[in-house]
């Protein structure tokens, strides 16, 4: 059932590390399309966040009630059971700052299919999140937890003022950071700018580079644009002192005339009689560049035939200040807008946590059956995954472990970076199971070789203690005791066993029947030299061919040689090799189309 779990579950919620509602999240809506099947699965799409901007998304789901939904997706989940119940145990691996609060946890397929769950909070940390949802159903009497992945995506922080904007404005460890200006020149002239990004490092462009932040801080970002581009208007002039008076001594009547550099009149002021200064002239004049003049005149109305000039001051859009030409004093008013924008932000970088580290301690081999305990060096804000999934409630600084598989582990800081272990590969060796020997004759066999592994090592034991050189599937015993056969796979060091408490039958010494007759269809048996000291041949006469099996046992029953020699018609010879034996009484017995014989032989 562990496939259908899987499928029918992939897509029920995105949630927090606790199964406990989460605080900040307010209940959510369930919202499903239209004609929707009864018996379905679906989830809603969630939304992408973004880091250091607060999140809110609901998600509605429907839940099946039987398996017809997932086995027409999966045909190796058998259709047409009914679910009984469901329950979601647990959510691990949410974006750091994220909470949540589902409809409900529990569900009766037949009452109720349809829920939803509120997702929300402020994102610590950009990044693409695998969330692991654990969840636990039980189909007729079988409950069983498992657990799914589903993908969500954090993007970057982004901040914004009124002069400039970032993008990836906070981080961990090692932080890039994009700069946009919001008050962008459009390739016109009268713009300047200045950065300071707060690392020692400033720029005077327009769109500086991005500038990556190595150390964990808080770095302010100063930004100054300096707009230079609204027009030139002369908004009067005053006539501070002048040296000119009326013909008769009195005092004069002033008027101003302003020139462009074409000599054009661009203004004439009205006559002020009897002037006083400082005299003040209120008048708007846009100024482009180029040079003007301004005439300060004492007008005689023609009574000596010219007006009097009281003098000429020339300017430019830019003059500043008084101008003074003899004894004529005049000030400009002269006004033009420059703005200026300031804005600030922080970029923070926070401390990348070191690695957590994975420690066990390991005796001998470990096979199935077997637990092994991983350490972690942090007990708090842990997570362990085997191979890609999440493991369910791992998240103590000791984890029992029972299967193969890479494991590892996540910690986050109270900052929400998030650092990663390296992969510990754990191999449980396959266990030697169903080890069972059978006793005939005084032979006892392992009653099927299938179960020994490829590289197998053979112990035989009588009454606890090892028996030398009874490495084989057989033995013959010699005497009445506990006998243990010991299977060790060589490759993992994993063992079976089996004992078993044998009576020895003293009428089948060396495993044979005592009878010196020959089989049927052999005869002129022979056994040579007989005593021998390296070879033995054993000659004898075929009436048929076929196969022979020849057994070479010790006095104490155990088994030396076995082996299986191609007979033909006539006669055949067979020699046996064997001068690393020991000196004393051996039993060559062999077995000829089902009937069995033997000879005692002597090694000098």
């Amino acid at each position: 059932m562990r496939k259908f779990h899987i499928v029918f579950f992939a897509a029920i919620i995105l949630g927090a590390g606790s199964i406990t509602a989460q605080t900040g999240c307010p209940e959510c809506q369930i919202s499903l399309p239209d004609g929707l099947a009864a018996d379905t699965v679906y989830l809603s799409a969630a939304d992408t966040g973004r880091a250091g901007i607060f999140y809110d998304s609901d998600l509605s789901f429907r839940l099946p009630k039987t398996t017809d939904p997932v086995h027409a997706v999966d045909p190796g989940v058998p259709a047409g059971l009914t679910i009984s119940h469901l329950t979601i145990s647990s959510v691990v691996n949410l974006p750091p700052g994220l909470g949540w609060e589902a409809s409900q946890t529990e569900f009766d397929p037949a009452v109720l299919t349809d829920g939803c769950v509120k997702v929300c909070g402020t994102p610590l940390q950009p990044g693409v999140f695998e969330v692991q949802v654990f969840i636990t159903a039980q189909v007729l009497f079988i409950s069983q937890t498992t657990s799914f992945g589903l993908t969500m995506v954090i993007e970057p922080a982004e901040t914004v003022t009124e002069g400039f904007s970032m993008v990836n404005a906070s981080g961990c460890g090692e932080v890039e950071v994009s700069f946009l200006n919001q008050v962008p020149s459009g390739g016109s002239d009268g713009f300047a700018y200045h950065w300071d990004f707060g690392d020692g490092t400033t720029s005077l462009d327009e769109n500086p580079e991005p500038q990556v932040y190595s150390q964990p801080g808080a770095y302010p970002v100063n930004y100054r644009a300096i707009v230079d581009t609204a027009a030139y208007f002369l908004f009067g002039v005053s006539v501070d002192e002048v040296g000119c008076n009326d013909f008769l001594g009195g005092k004069p009547d002033l008027k101003v005339r302003v020139f462009n550099e074409a000599g054009d009149e661009i203004y004439l002021s009205s006559i002020v009689e009897n002037a006083e200064t400082p005299l003040f002239y209120s008048f708007t004049l846009e100024l482009e560049d180029g040079n003007y003049s301004l005439q300060v005149v004492d007008d005689d109305n023609g009574i000596d035939g010219a007006d009097d000039n009281c003098g000429i001051v020339n300017f430019t859009k830019t003059t500043t200040g008084q101008l003074t030409n003899d004894e004529l004093k005049v000030t400009l008013n002269i006004f033009h807008q420059v703005d200026t924008i300031l804005s600030a932000d922080t970029v923070r970088v926070f401390a990348q946590p070191d690695p957590p580290v994975i420690a066990y301690e390991l005796d001998g081999p470990l096979c199935e059956g077997d637990l092994l305990t991983l350490v972690a060096d942090d007990s708090d804000h842990i997570q362990w995954y085997r191979d890609s999934s999440a493991i369910f409630e791992g998240t103590d600084s000791l984890l029992l472990v029972s299967e193969s598989g890479r494991y590892w582990l996540t910690y986050t800081s109270p900052d929400g970076c998030i650092s990663t272990s390296a992969e510990t590969e754990i191999q449980f060796g396959a266990a030697i199971e169903n080890v069972v020997f059978v006793n005939e004759d005084n032979l006892l066999s392992i009653f099927d070789l299938s179960i020994l592994p490829e590289q197998a090592g053979i112990q035989w034991l009588l009454d606890g203690v090892e028996i030398a050189d009874a490495n084989d599937p057989e033995y013959c015993i010699a005497q009445t005791g506990v006998y243990t056969v010991v299977i060790t796979d060589l490759a993992t060091g994993c063992q079976g066993s089996y004992s078993r408490s044998i009576n020895y039958n003293p009428n089948f010494p060396n495993c044979m029947t005592p009878v010196r007759d020959l089989p049927p269809g052999i005869s002129g048996l022979s056994v040579s030299p007989n005593p021998f000291s390296d070879r033995l041949q054993l000659r004898f006469d075929a009436e048929t061919g076929g196969e022979m099996h020849l057994r070479l046992t010790a006095a104490d029953g155990r088994q030396l040689a076995r082996n299986v020699y191609r007979v033909f018609p006539g006669e055949n010879t067979i020699e046996l090799i064997r001068s690393d034996l020991p000196a004393g009484l051996y039993w060559l017995a062999f077995e000829w189309e089902g009937y069995l014989s033997g000879r005692p032989v002597v090694k000098r």
